[in-house]
């Protein structure tokens, strides 16, 4: 008697909190569309993409750097103890006074062979690529946005009818012991009616954390505002699914990864062109200027006479500049060779695997059509059943057994149906991903 206490203590207290956590208070209702936009407007991770195509970009300026005109000047001051004479005799004075020097360097490179145009090209590949990467993560956030609003709603469809399932079968319990039906046939239907308990909490579990999981990635923050799908259970939608050669076409053109590819082997060209040329001199003017004043010594007339305290001078010319660590300049237009090769290589194999993936994915698509088809009919059949097995009751000609094989039953072809239809949502989702691009006639209206 006291674990019969207990044990209903224990499944109210179960049962109670999280129902009210589930209370549809302060939440906003949201179509998939809505939940899509917000989820990428929102996304922290695709504003942290973002900053690297901008990093990416500040590569660009950095190599017109390099090919900028490069000044290097200092100025100073400092103390210097007083002289007199000439260039050929001095006396000391024994006092300090300032000297004022100063230096230039000048380095205008407006020939490289093309060098700069290559690396610029290389940079602009790089940015493609992390633009692609922009993407990819848009990509990834709505297949998630779609598995918890369809995961939502999956769990919101079977926990109504869970509930349901348990106020019939209590019902049914409650008459047989006004009747005073047998023990046995009592004992089998509160089996029944535990486990479906036992199911309700498990349900109600994915209910929480699907909506949580729903509300944090459209708001993009914990503690946002809670949504939930618009939809009150979970429907199925056909679609009209095309050739595979139409989707293979599309992937080709917007697939992410594709276009990675092929810039990262463009990038990587541009680069070994850009290290080839290194070996050349680069053509430039140069400049070089000195100048430093003092009044603690005494400035020398004379063109012939050498004086580094007071001189004004500045050269200026034509000539070249070059690095002649021609060694690991080899080495290293050898390393981005064997890069290009290994890219190539890994082109034409991705190439292949991703036409594979679409492929599966639209047979996945097809199977789950076929499952959806065949399980609607064995839930008609589970409720026809189960609609007889409920009006023998009714005039007392079943006992508790046939009534828990009908209830299973029914719940098993329901629950099976449903997932189906969610397996089908994320099928199309799946092959929205691999394309590249949304492709789903639901939202592409």
């Amino acid at each position: 008697m006291i674990k019969r206490i207990l044990s209903l203590k224990l499944s109210i207290l179960f049962l109670y909190f999280p129902v009210q956590t589930f209370a549809e208070n302060n939440i906003e209702k949201i179509d998939l569309e809505s939940a899509i936009q917000l989820s990428l407007k929102n996304s922290d991770t695709i504003h942290e993409k973002k900053l690297d195509v901008k990093k990416a970009e500040n590569i660009q300026t950095k190599i017109k750097g390099n090919f900028n005109p490069k000044v290097n000047l200092n100025l100073g001051v400092g103390p210097i103890n007083k002289e007199t004479g000439d260039a050929l005799t001095s006396q000391s004075k024994n006092s300090w006074g300032p000297i004022l020097i100063g230096n230039i360097k000048l380095t205008y490179p407006f020939w490289a062979w093309g060098k700069k145009k290559n690396l610029m090209n290389a940079a602009s590949y790089a940015k493609s690529i992390e633009e692609q990467n922009v993407k990819i993560e848009k990509l990834d956030t709505i297949s998630n946005i779609k598995k918890f609003y369809f995961g939502h709603l999956l769990s919101k469809t079977l926990l109504k009818f869970a509930n349901e399932t348990k106020d019939d079968v209590e019902d049914i319990l409650s008459d047989m012991k006004k009747k005073k039906s047998s023990k046995e046939d009592q004992f089998r239907l509160e089996i029944l009616i535990s486990e479906i308990k036992t199911k309700i909490i498990e349900i109600k579990e994915k209910f929480f954390l699907t909506r949580k999981a729903l509300s944090f990635l459209i708001s993009g923050k914990e503690g946002g505002i809670n949504y939930s799908p618009k939809e009150d259970w979970l429907e199925y939608k056909k679609r009209i699914i095309k050739k595979d050669t139409y989707y293979i076409s599309l992937a080709r053109d917007s697939l992410p990864q594709w276009d990675q590819l092929n810039s990262g082997i463009l990038a990587k060209k541009d680069l070994l062109k850009a290290q080839k040329k290194s070996k050349y001199p680069i053509f430039g003017i140069l400049a070089e200027g000195k100048w430093s004043q003092t009044n603690q010594r005494n400035k020398q007339q004379s063109s012939f006479a050498f004086d580094p305290y007071n001189e004004k001078s500045l050269s200026i010319g034509f000539g070249i500049t070059m690095d002649l660590d021609w060694g690991i300049t080899d080495s290293k237009i050898q390393e981005i060779k064997l890069d290009i090769n290994k890219l190539e290589r890994k082109s034409s194999f991705a190439q292949k695997g991703l036409i594979l993936e679409i492929i599966k994915s639209i047979e996945n698509i097809k199977t789950s059509e076929k499952k959806v088809k065949y399980l609607k009919r064995a839930k008609k059949f589970a409720k026809r059943w189960l609609n007889r097995v409920v009006m023998a009751i009714s005039m007392g000609l079943l006992n508790s057994e046939k009534i828990v094989d009908a209830y299973g039953a029914r719940a098993l072809t329901f629950k099976n149906y449903f997932e189906a239809i969610f397996e089908h949502h994320m099928a199309w989702s799946n092959l929205s991903k691999k394309i590249g691009q949304e492709i789903d006639p639901i939202l592409t209206k």
